[in-house]
């Protein structure tokens, strides 16, 4: 999204201000209504300005919420991936144990190279399935957490229309 900027003239022409929308929405009352009052005395764009503001609030807060649902479905396909490799760490970790068992009953003294070789590799690829597990659910959470944020913005911004349409 390009970033909206909005410039104002208050104080008969002697102060100027330049706010970026993107930056500055969403915001509490306190600041909205800050703002609101520096752009009326920008006698000739206030009711533009206001406008400009109620319509890049408005179409944020939609395009929020739109954007929600690819969230969601990205967190449901990581758990999905998350959930799909358990089976396989399960499998690698019976195999680790039984062959440690092996290793452990029948090569006592020396013996059974090759199986502790075996072993470290089997080790070695249940860590890297594990490390992948973490990251599905790493990322998994990290969507949820995007997705209800999105959520909580766009009603702050939802506000922030009622209260620059309502505030004169």
């Amino acid at each position: 999204m390009d970033q909206k900027i909005i410039n104002i003239t208050f104080h008969q022409g002697m102060g100027h201000m330049t706010v970026v929308l993107d930056e500055f929405f969403p915001t509490d009352a306190t600041r909205l209504r800050k703002l609101l009052s520096i752009i009326n005395e920008d006698y000739e764009h206030r009711d533009e300005l206001r406008a400009v503001v109620v319509q890049h609030c408005g179409q944020r807060a939609q395009a929020l919420m739109d954007g929600r649902s690819d969230l969601a479905n990205q967190a449901v396909n990581c758990h999905t991936k998350a959930t799909e490799l358990q089976p396989e760490i399960d499998k690698r970790a019976r195999q680790v144990d039984a062959l440690q068992q092996y290793i452990k009953t029948y090569c006592k003294r020396g013996g059974g190279q090759g199986y502790r070789q075996q072993l470290k590799e089997l080790k070695t690829q249940l860590k890297e399935i594990k490390e992948q597990q973490r990251h599905a659910l790493t990322l998994y959470r990290d969507y949820q957490r995007r997705f209800v944020g999105a959520e909580k913005e766009a009603e702050k911004l939802k506000k922030n229309v009622e209260v620059a349409k309502h505030e004169r």
